[in-house]
């Protein structure tokens, strides 16, 4: 009888132990993928990379997994004007 008591407070012990590890894992995963980044353009047309959950107006490239790939895609849709060069002004 004791052995048997022994043996339910074992596999208790267990599940509990499983239940913990799997919220963890699931807790993990989804705070990871929660934000991601974004190339956005504001109304001067200055583009900044942000992380966000979601896309907005202003999104002009992502969603990226990794902020160094936002840059990448900045650098090429808001790419800057030459120095010494001024951008002609836009007519409005």
């Amino acid at each position: 009888m004791e052995g048997r008591l022994m043996q339910k407070s074992v596999w208790k012990k267990l599940l509990i132990l499983c239940v913990v590890s799997l919220f963890c894992v699931v807790s993990a995963v989804a705070l990871a993928a929660e934000k991601q980044w974004y190339v956005l353009k504001d109304s001067k047309g200055v583009c900044k990379v942000v992380q966000l959950k979601e896309k907005s107006p202003k999104t002009v490239a992502g969603p990226f997994a990794a902020k160094a790939d936002a840059q990448k895609a900045k650098a090429e849709v808001c790419p800057k004007a030459s120095p010494g060069k001024k951008e002609p002004a836009k007519k409005q």
